[in-house]
């Protein structure tokens, strides 16, 4: 008994032992189902199949489980053959790889590249209505014919029972050359083969496959509809939810308003217990255009944002252009703005953002539109002979062309739609969806079920509306027409007002900013000040003022009205330069050490020397540096004899100072010769007994009278002749006190003296 006990205790042990074992393996099989779900096995093929897309397929690939048959559900009909190619190869790794099935199910299409895709399959199945072939859809293969040929045939697994057929179906479907005819089964017609046969594809057609005689040929396990196929392998809630939100989604070009609230409150941040300042500026020159006084406005308005924070900053835009130089330091400002400062800038088109006033919306991080608003033309022009505008050749609209293609990268907007702006030979289509440049009119697809949507035709500059701007995902935000109320005289006298009175602020997002008010940046007397001294003819006509000046004061007694004219005229002109932030430091310390050692020279040093020569050189570098900004970023093109957009600027004010130069020399010639002799007050060459003491004659020395130098001539000066003193000045050179001198010229009360050692 106790044996029998023992045996049987034994066997219970075990038998409880396998039952644990078997749970184990169900509990284990069930786990490593669950977690499998988490993966989805649905490889998604749909749409314009193009290197990007293929690409991110190839990496899902590869997170795809290992123990599961694969399944790929294929919708396309067009795509990159060449990252087809790519992916076929991969797909084709990862089934010897993990020793399992590929299925593929083609829903309604699998045209152009996409029909490469079935040949690697274990089994086919499809939709009720489905077209198969013509791989070369809508591409330009690289390769012959004959290559293209053999590299799908290789593509058909060779243990594939229909492997014989496919891969005359393959041929086919590359090879337009190829006649396939029925002859108690598919073969390709022979050369000079004349017999009667049921033709299958014709010469110069390429081969497409409807479901029946897919179905007929013995190629397509099932024909079902998306629902029964993924039921019948059974998918996970979890795959159905990744495979429906691929389907749903689409790559538009417009920004979602999902994508948009989500960068908004990525972007902007608000106080929610305290006002909150919204910045704003405006651009509405439609007479004048951009130029270096809205440059010194725009600069001025940062700088007071930098130091009184906004939320947010509205750049308000109706503009027809202008200056590329100054919209490129405005483009700069702005996008430093937002992302050293952290302030974003929305650019709101009220109307206009033409040509410069397109670059400005582009340096901003969102654009707001109203429903006439409209944005592009930029091309450069620069004035011709005769004063007619022309068009600027192609390094200059090489160069304008690719920054504008940054400024819209910047903030991630289509940099093809940018160049479209500035270059009316670009070409650009709505193809799959996508936006697609060209080289040649003649590779716009004009008919056929994937036709191409024209965005900007060849021969004129793109411009786009505001529902273009809108459609195309370069603008954010659409302004629908609204009343509001207004803003009164008195708040836009004091530059502030409700954040509720600006459109831009009914859109949900800016509306939600609690207790928002705009602090509009108005120029003050200062800033119009400045903006009148920085243009080129002003600056001009100080440099004028300033050398007549100087000229008057060194050939004057004592110092007077015309040295302090000169004084002021060059601090406007060093103030119009720091306004326009275009002084380097360097020039300054020219300008400075040039009038130090020219006035050593002139009080102190004897002679005209070293330091003087040293000081004049200085100080005309110094001035003309400032007088003449962005000289290091001038470029001139040889070949097309043009400059860049700095350039232009660095000619016009170099055209004004040289006006000016010569004016002033004329001037000074006809002041020195006519006018300062015959004014006592400027000339006193005579010295008076009731001015110096000394007595006087009123006629001048005859020529050749030898005198005596009363002081240091440089050149005016002091000279004894006999009893009587004159004033008098030698041609340029230094002449010590106590030499002897001689008169060489008298020119009205003026005494001209050469030293006689």
């Amino acid at each position: 008994m106790q044996l029998y006990h023992s045996h049987l205790g034994r066997g219970s042990c075990i038998v409880r032992l396998r039952l644990f074992f078997i749970l184990f393996c169900l509990f284990s099989f069930t786990a490593s189902a669950l977690c499998a779900d988490d993966v989805s096995r649905v490889l998604v093929l749909r749409g314009h199949l193009d290197k990007k897309l293929l690409q991110e397929a190839e990496a899902d690939l590869a997170k795809k489980p290992k123990d599961a048959p694969l399944l790929i559900e294929l919708s396309s009909s067009s795509g990159d053959l060449p990252a087809v190619f790519d992916l076929i190869k991969a797909l084709y790794e990862w089934r010897l790889r993990n020793k399992q099935k590929v299925i593929v199910y083609i829903q309604d299409s699998a045209l152009g590249p996409a029909a490469l895709v079935p040949f690697l399959a274990d089994e086919i199945e499809t939709s009720v209505f489905v077209s198969w072939g013509d791989a070369l859809l809508g591409t330009e293969p690289n390769e012959p014919t004959h290559v293209l040929r053999s590299r799908v045939r290789s593509i058909v697994l060779q243990s594939h029972p229909k492997a014989p057929l496919l891969r005359l179906i393959a041929e086919a479907m590359v090879d337009g050359d190829m006649e396939i005819i029925d002859d108690n089964g598919w073969r390709q017609r022979k050369e000079g083969e004349t017999g009667v046969y049921n033709v299958i594809s014709p010469k110069d057609e390429r081969l497409v496959l409807g479901q029946v005689q897919m179905k007929d040929l013995g190629l397509v396990a099932e024909v079902e509809s998306i629902a029964d196929f993924r039921a019948r392998y059974a998918l996970s809630s979890v795959e159905v939810d990744s495979l429906k939100h691929s389907e749903e989604r689409e790559e538009g070009l417009t920004v979602t308003p999902e994508d948009l609230l989500a960068s908004l409150k990525e972007h902007i941040a608000f106080k929610t217990d305290a006002p909150n300042r919204i910045g704003h500026l405006i651009i509405d020159d439609k007479q004048n255009g951009i130029n270096q006084s809205t440059w010194i406005y725009v600069k001025s308005a940062l700088d007071y944002y930098k130091t009184n924070k906004p939320a947010f900053i509205i750049l308000e835009l109706n503009t027809p252009g202008g200056e590329v130089f100054s919209a490129q330091k405005i483009s700069d400002a702005l996008e430093e703005m937002d992302t050293t400062y952290g302030v974003p800038v929305v650019a709101y088109i009220n109307n206009w953002a033409i040509s410069a006033g397109a670059m400005l919306a582009y340096s901003c991080r969102y654009i707001a539109v109203v429903k006439d608003a409209s944005m592009g033309a930029a091309e450069p022009v620069f004035a011709g002979q005769g004063g007619q505008m022309v068009e600027a050749p192609e390094k200059v609209n090489s160069a304008l062309r690719i920054d504008f293609a940054n400024r819209a990268g910047f903030f991630d907007r289509n940099p093809d739609i940018a160049e479209a702006m500035v270059d009316k030979d670009i070409i650009l289509v709505i193809r799959h969806g996508q936006i697609q440049r060209l080289d040649v009119e003649g590779q716009v697809r004009e008919e056929g079920p994937e036709k191409d949507e024209i965005l900007s035709a060849g021969g004129k500059l793109l411009t786009l509306s505001a529902e273009d701007l809108i459609k195309y995902g370069v603008a954010d935000i659409f302004l629908a027409p609204k009343q509001l109320e207004p803003i009164s005289i008195e708040e836009r006298e004091r530059g502030k007002w409700p954040a509720s009175k600006e459109l831009l602020c009914q859109q949900t997002f800016f509306k939600g900013i609690p207790e928002g008010y705009v602090d509009s940046f108005r120029p003050d007397w200062r800033i119009r000040f400045l903006s009148i001294l920085a243009t080129p003819a002003v600056a001009s006509f100080l440099f004028l003022g300033m050398m007549l000046g100087f000229y008057v004061e060194i050939n004057t007694p004592g110092f007077g009205f015309p040295g302090s004219l000169a004084l002021v005229c060059l601090g406007l002109i060093l103030l119009s330069s720091f306004a326009l932030d275009i002084v380097d430091w360097l020039e300054v310390v020219f300008l400075l050490v040039g009038v130090l050692l020219l006035a050593l020279e002139l009080f102190v040093i004897p002679g005209f020397g070293v330091a003087g020569i040293t000081g004049l050189i200085l100080f005309v570098v110094g001035l003309f540096a400032i007088m003449l900004p962005s000289v290091g970023s001038v470029t001139y093109d040889v070949d097309s004899q043009t400059l860049n957009a700095a350039g232009e600027v660095f000619v016009e004010r170099l055209v004004w100072l040289c006006a000016a130069l010569i004016v002033g020399t004329v001037s000074m010639f006809l002041l020195g010769r006519y006018v300062m002799p015959s004014l006592g007050a400027f000339s006193r060459l005579v010295l008076k007994e009731e001015q110096t003491g000394f007595s006087a004659i009123e006629g001048a020395p005859a020529i050749g009278t030898e005198g005596i130098t009363d002081c240091d001539l440089r050149p005016a000066g002091r000279i004894l002749v006999g009893d009587d003193f004159y004033s008098a000045m030698s041609d340029g050179v230094y002449i010590p006190k106590g030499k002897r001198v001689k008169v060489v010229r008298v020119e009205g009360y003026r005494v001209y003296v050469d030293p006689m050692e």
